[in-house]
């Protein structure tokens, strides 16, 4: 029997020779000892194929045991949020191949017929197929949906607009089948905003009217930064007060879109920046949770305009509903459905892609109370708000800075927007001073003398109507 030692040395040399073959090629990579997050822990991944940035397979190495089974492949790990169709136990000799979403298994041992199978793209006229059933099979599931739960959840003032949304027709016309991460989606380009899928999260997601006011309860020293700088802080998504909700979405989902933790997958996160503020205008609640127990301020704000960019958008948070005790979310358990769908009847992989952005609105029923509206800016690659330019808005670079978070401790980027930046859709028209804000009367008048030096005189500045709070 051949001890551990010499297996160990036999994958090693199947991975020298597997990054060989990729190597050679400009559209894959090989990452070896990666990880992702699971349940509050880290799962090491032993390696992942990445083509042309989306992932395709995960390897897991067995350096124990000549043979490798069925029961093997079905044992070893991989957290359900990581997104692949292929996974691969390997003991160097023998490569065990499950499609993940055919539960078919095949076996190789030639490092180059694994890769070609890997690699291999159904014909068009496979494809053909499959979309049709795709189209057909959606379609069903939200009518089903609509009909099975129209009694009680949120989305039943919305179900006429969503079933004639995703009809077979509609959806055939828009489905395209991603030949790099093998998978099936419904927008041809997340930064067109009236794509398919981009039109039913616009849905799904409430906007803020236009001249509709919102007010964003904060600390005292933060209402005189804004002041003061002229400017606007949009926070980092990783360094936020409640860090669990950043995955709630792929947690409720049990996937996840943001598949592994490698460097381009932090430099995605901190390339996303939220400014949290409610409809609740001097309310207790926000005053104590967010106005430092309400010695602080509020600025409110107007919303001029929405800007028609996918990487700029003001949205009302969509939360679920409280059933049995029980978080459900009726927006999620759709979409969930859908690609649960395919995954079970199709035997294929269906991706929200644009839920990478639409994401950061969705929250669970605990939070409906506060009423949140949220800013939400992504930067790309050229230092830009994503999708501007692509919708015909003039570009221009980003003020980005980092902090060390007092809450957390968390090394944080944020971004700073100068309160009369043309892309910034809201306008200052307010301050309310907190319940217990020291010195409130003298502070009163110094704000109101400072904006005056500022030439931001129509910015009124009251005191909160609340008295009996002490």
């Amino acid at each position: 029997m051949e001890n551990y030692s010499e297996n160990y040395e036999r994958i090693q040399e199947f991975i020298e020779l597997f990054s060989r073959l990729v190597d050679d090629r400009k559209d894959l990579k090989l990452v070896l000892q990666t990880y992702t997050h699971f349940e509050g822990k880290f799962k090491m991944l032993d390696a992942i194929l990445l083509r042309e940035n989306e992932s395709l397979a995960i390897f897991e190495f067995k350096p124990r045991g000549e043979e490798i089974n069925l029961q093997d492949i079905f044992e070893a790990f991989v957290p359900a949020e990581v997104s692949f169709k292929f996974l691969i136990l390997s003991n160097g000799k023998i490569h065990k191949v499950l499609n993940r979403f055919s539960n078919q298994t095949k076996d190789f041992q030639n490092a180059k017929e694994l890769l070609f199978f890997l690699l291999e793209i159904p014909s068009e006229e496979e494809i053909e197929k499959v979309k049709n059933e795709i189209a057909k099979g959606i379609e069903n599931v939200v009518s089903t949906f609509f009909t099975s739960h129209n009694n009680y959840h949120t989305l039943s003032s919305k179900k006429e607009i969503i079933l004639q949304l995703f009809t077979k027709e509609n959806i055939y016309k828009n489905l395209r089948y991603d030949k790099n991460g093998q998978f099936y989606h419904i927008s041809e380009d997340i930064r067109q905003l009236e794509n398919l899928e981009n039109k039913f999260f616009k849905i799904l997601i409430d906007e803020v009217n236009q001249n509709e006011f919102i007010y964003r309860y904060t600390n005292l020293d933060t209402v005189f930064s804004t002041i003061d700088k002229e400017s606007l802080r949009l926070n980092g998504i990783a360094g936020m007060n409640d860090i669990s909700e950043v995955g709630y979405v792929e947690t409720y989902l049990d996937r996840n879109f943001v598949p592994f933790k490698t460097s381009k997958d932090v430099d995605r996160l901190n390339k996303r920046f939220i400014l949290c503020s409610s409809t609740l205008n001097d309310d207790l609640m926000q005053w104590r949770l967010y106005g430092d127990d309400c010695k602080g301020g509020c600025l409110v704000f107007r919303l001029k305009t929405q800007k028609d960019i996918p990487g700029l958008q003001i949205r009302k948070i969509n939360y679920g509903v409280e059933i049995n005790r029980e978080n459900y979310h009726p927006e999620l358990e759709l979409i969930t459905q859908i690609i649960d769908f395919v995954k079970v009847n199709i035997k294929d992989s269906f991706q929200f892609r644009t839920l990478s952005i639409w994401k950061h609105f969705f929250k669970s029923f605990e939070y409906a109370p506060e009423k949140e509206v949220r800013l939400l800016l992504i930067q790309n690659d050229q230092n830009n708000i994503k999708g501007k330019s692509f919708n015909g808005f003039s570009p221009h670079s980003l003020d980005k800075k980092w902090c060390l978070t007092t809450s957390h401790k968390i090394l944080n980027p944020f971004m700073i927007i100068n309160l009369n930046d043309k892309a910034l859709p809201l306008e200052l028209t307010e301050i309310i001073l907190g319940p217990k804000c020291p010195e409130i009367v003298i502070n009163q008048t110094q704000f109101i003398q400072l904006l005056n030096e500022k030439k931001m005189g129509n910015v009124k500045v009251n005191i909160s109507r609340i008295k009996n709070y002490r």
